[in-house]
């Protein structure tokens, strides 16, 4: 809408005399509504186009001023479509997920905690290859010098001089101990490979989030850079009529408060915005990442079916259970450690016999077995079997929590698309009537400033909370692919 109505007569005495106070103003009134379009380019620090376009809003009602019966000066013109930005392609959902891919690579690259728990996950690799080593024998070198003797009896006891000796070790049965610690730590390792993967899923999705964050408040921002433009060119024309009209220096003063008030929501947009954008720049550091900056995206929430199908595969689930193995594994191994284990045992010593012979080579079986530990060996392998257990149940609420945020997400995800749907449709209308209570203030006096004050600020709200909704949706879905665990895997592949 334009916002104008002509009137090209008085059709009573009242407006008969506002008409001739305000006529004196009129050039003065045309003169600043100019410069106030200069003025909201300058203050507008959220995006250029929008200035661009109140400029250009303000040379079309600037030309059409002289047909107005009242007082030939430029009133507002509130279509925001007129700053809307440009049309042009359309981004497509490949292209998003293209540009969120990219930011996930790089705060995968800077990450401490993903290169933290890679190195977790090589150790416990090796702790793998420790525990294999006990499969093989067991070399051991021992060595002496010869003894230095003194006392009484110095001299008479044996001495075999200087020597070196070797055992060789090999377990021939312990029951399986060995190889449920392999098992053990092999699962162990397999749990440090999905902590892993599930921090490369938990990267990605903080960063994806804080795009989705820094991109609604940067629209919140042009919103209230919008609203403050409006209300700076409806206080200067106030201004001007007050110049010549003191008797509406209230309207004036209401009309400074709302532009305060204005002015604040901006404010604490590009402070929301600033701090997005340190979060920003602590997941991915100082590389440059795509944003994308249309209002709207082309994201859909996912198919709920799909999810649910791979949630077994969440790396979080598969962790859970790996050590839940590893825990059950390591009750094996430790009831096996309270049974007897037999070794086959070879050695020898360089050093001699009371004759001077020197010693021969020895073979030999050996079994240990710590027949009573004072029911140490027993409380053991409770302990362990009451842990594997605890680590079953873990897994089982972990698969369940992790099931209640993705239909909680996908819920979420319709319902704030829905409620931004209701908003958009709720702006349309709110624009009609804030537009229509300007024209029945401005031209006809049926309307009160406060009146269109409050039509400003309600579809200013209607606005920002369709933003809020539409972006708050988008943050739900892609929580609901990360609870699902396949974040990773559809912003590369769909």
């Amino acid at each position: 809408m334009s916002g104008f109505r002509m009137i090209g007569t008085c059709v009573d005495a009242q407006e008969s005399r506002v008409a001739f106070r305000v006529a004196a103003s009129a050039v003065l009134i045309v003169l600043s509504m100019w410069q106030s379009a200069g003025a909201a380019h300058a203050a507008n620090p959220v995006s250029s186009h929008v200035a661009t376009a109140s400029a250009s809003n303000a040379a079309h009602a600037a030309t059409s001023a002289g047909s107005d019966g009242r007082t030939g000066a430029r009133v507002l013109t509130y279509d925001d479509s007129a700053s809307a930005t440009p049309g042009g392609a359309a981004m497509t959902e490949r292209e998003l997920r293209q540009m969120l891919y990219a930011a996930a690579e790089a705060a995968v690259d800077v990450s401490p905690q993903v290169r933290r728990l890679y190195a977790e996950y090589q150790a416990a690799q090796s702790d793998v290859d420790q525990a294999k080593g006990a499969r093989w024998p067991q070399l051991q070198l021992n060595g002496q010098t010869r003894s230095a003797q003194f006392g009484s009896n110095a001299g008479s006891a044996y001495d075999p001089g200087n020597s070196l000796g070797v055992n060789l070790t090999t377990t021939l049965f312990d029951w399986g101990r060995t190889e449920k610690t392999i098992g053990s730590r092999r699962e162990l390792a397999s749990a440090g490979q999905e902590r892993y993967v599930a921090q490369l899923e938990d990267s990605a999705y903080q960063v994806t989030a804080t795009l989705v964050e820094l991109a609604k408040q940067r629209n919140i921002a042009e919103l209230s850079q919008r609203f403050v433009d409006r209300m700076t060119r409806l206080v200067r024309m106030l201004d001007e009529i007050v110049a010549v009209d003191r008797g509406r220096g209230s309207e004036l003063t209401q009309a400074k408060a709302r532009l305060l008030q204005a002015e604040a929501s901006r404010d604490a947009a590009l402070a929301k915005c600033r701090t997005v954008e340190l979060n920003l720049r602590k997941l991915v550091g100082e590389r440059p990442v795509p944003m994308p900056m249309d209002p709207h995206w082309p994201l859909h929430p996912g198919n709920l079916d799909r999810l649910m199908s791979a949630l077994d595969e969440n790396p979080r689930i598969r962790q859970a259970r790996a050590e839940a193995g590893a825990a059950e594994l390591n009750r094996d191994a430790v009831r096996a450690a309270s049974r007897p284990q037999l070794n086959w045992v070879v050695s020898t010593n360089t050093g001699h016999d009371a004759v001077g012979r020197r010693m021969p080579w020895q073979t030999m079986l050996t079994l240990t077995w710590n027949a009573f530990t004072g029911g140490a060996a027993t409380a053991a392998t409770d302990a362990a079997t009451f842990r594997a257990s605890a680590s079953w149940r873990q897994a089982e609420q972990m698969r369940l929590d992790l099931e209640y945020q993705v239909r909680s997400a996908e819920q979420d995800a319709h319902a704030f698309g829905e409620r931004a749907d209701q908003y958009r449709d709720l702006s349309v209308e709110s624009a009609r009537v804030r537009s229509a209570f300007f024209d029945q203030w401005y031209h006809l006096g049926r309307r009160s400033l406060l009146d269109v004050l409050i039509a400003e600020n309600d579809d200013y709200n209607n606005r920002v909370n369709e933003v809020a909704y539409r972006f708050d949706g988008y943050a739900a879905t892609l929580r609901g692919y990360a609870s699902a665990g396949m974040l990773v895997q559809w912003l590369r592949e769909g």
